[in-house]
């Protein structure tokens, strides 16, 4: 019983830490505020994480980038393999479930971080979000679907469109829904912004 309420709290200050670091970034959230959000008192907080404020983080991120990695994978998994479909599905899913504040952490966050546990979560965003997209669009060459584009670069890419259509319906930018925004993305990714008929000279 008590190794039960010690997991129950521990992934109660996991899930209040990963609002808190999304909404404010890392040097905008406090031990403090951390353990009040839980409902400890700081010095129990260190109970659940010794390592202080930056094993939270690294432990909150380390969590999303592996929740998003079974994810991508089961979503493009179980897409026919057709890279348009495949591309829905994995637009769809990280839109439903949020991306991990990835340009956060590469621009800001990683500065206030150990260089071990920064490349760490390099590391890991590469392998759980880049790389199975990678495989994708590596495949899709493969069966001569795509030309012959860095699969890297279509990765991050991707991923960058999908982070800031984040952004964009928070701002209410855009009001559609979330299958409508996955839809745009792909075709936009996968025939351009041009028209199919030619412009008259």
């Amino acid at each position: 019983m008590p190794k039960e309420k010690g997991r129950a709290t521990r992934e109660r200050v996991l899930s209040t830490a990963q609002q808190l670091f999304r909404k404010k970034g890392y040097q905008g959230v406090s031990i403090r505020e951390l353990a009040r959000g839980v409902g400890l008192r700081e010095a129990s907080l260190y109970y659940y994480a010794p390592g202080g404020k930056e094993q939270i983080y690294v432990d909150v991120m380390v969590r999303d980038l592996e929740h998003h990695r079974a994810g991508l994978t089961k979503a493009v998994g179980a897409a026919q393999p057709e890279l348009h479909l495949q591309l829905l599905a994995a637009a769809e899913w990280f839109i439903d479930q949020s991306p991990p504040p990835i340009f956060r952490l590469f621009e800001t966050d990683v500065h206030f971080l150990s260089a071990e546990n920064g490349e760490k979560l390099f590391s890991l965003a590469y392998e759980c979000l880049y790389a199975p997209l990678a495989v994708v669009f590596r495949n899709a060459l493969i069966r001569g679907e795509i030309k012959a584009v860095d699969p890297i670069l279509l990765a991050s890419t991707f991923v960058s469109i999908i982070a800031g259509m984040e952004h964009t319906q928070q701002a209410h930018l855009y009001v559609g829904s979330s299958t409508d925004a996955a839809k745009s993305i792909v075709d936009i990714l996968m025939h351009g912004l041009a028209s199919s008929a030619p412009l008259a000279d």
